[in-house]
């Protein structure tokens, strides 16, 4: 008798391990025993508890969304249905890559792009993300991004953010494009568009794959702004809605209205 009453709670387990082992986390152990061994199963149906909440922030946010930031935004909008809120859009694309492209072999471009990538992407999510800020790189758009400020939290500084981390691409900038003339290589150059406003946050996709993401005008304003660089052979530019959001101070030059209509 003794023997059974030890070996059923260790068949559950081992049984409760096994499956997820298997992915499977929608594992629970009748909790029916108030001793030792009652204690592991609570343990063990505490565990699969937040491996499931972990995978689904996984699901939900991808690689590119810190655990941190992904669960304030589940705090705001448990279902990702999507909310409506103030944020802002950093838009950053490199100059003339298409054409550089063509021009060399793919194992080379692709290995420059992502030594390009991901120092521009640690600015946005080590030096402005992460712990203190909630900046991300929200979608790849070939050779450039979308980083989202703001959509993690109710802070009101998403805007200074953006603009620092956009300065602080254009200086990290020139220090790869030393190294790329170290190399014999040509520099490269990029165009940064900054825009704040209220957008749509959440979700959407299919029940298979989803994607967190921004919706609405203000990110159209954001990408138009950015392709305004070349027109005005500039490497950052922020709307006015940004400006009128930034709490620090900041030196800023004003373009001319006849040579912008964003």
């Amino acid at each position: 008798m003794i023997t059974r009453l030890v070996a059923k709670p260790v068949d559950e387990l081992r049984a409760g391990f096994h499956a997820v082992g298997q992915g499977q986390l929608d594992v629970q152990i009748p909790l029916r025993r108030a001793d030792e061994f009652g204690a592991l199963v609570g343990d063990f149906n505490q565990m699969v508890v937040e491996l499931r909440d972990k995978e689904r922030l996984r699901r939900a946010f991808g690689l590119h969304v810190g655990e941190k930031v992904a669960q304030q935004i589940m705090a705001r909008d448990p279902a990702l249905g999507g909310t409506e809120q103030v944020v802002t859009l950093l838009f950053l694309d490199l100059r003339g890559f298409s054409a550089r492209a063509a021009q060399a072999e793919p194992k080379m471009i692709v290995n420059l792009l992502n030594r390009f990538l991901q120092a521009m992407v640690e600015i946005v999510e080590t030096e402005h993300g992460g712990m203190e800020h909630d900046g991300m790189v929200n979608k790849f758009l070939g050779d450039g991004f979308m980083a989202i400020f703001g959509a993690g939290s109710s802070a009101s500084t998403h805007a200074d953010d953006a603009v620092a981390a956009g300065c602080s691409m254009l200086c990290r900038l020139e220090l790869f494009n030393a190294d790329l003339v170290r190399r014999n290589e040509a520099p490269l150059g990029i165009g940064i568009g900054i825009n704040t406003g209220r957008a749509i946050v959440g979700s959407i996709g299919s029940s298979e794959r989803m994607e967190f993401t921004v919706i609405g005008n203000t990110v159209n304003v954001a990408s138009r702004i950015e392709g305004l660089n070349k027109r005005l052979d500039t490497s950052l530019l922020l709307s006015k809605a940004t400006k009128d959001h930034l709490t620090r101070p900041i030196s800023l030059r004003a373009c001319h209205r006849s040579t912008s209509k964003a």
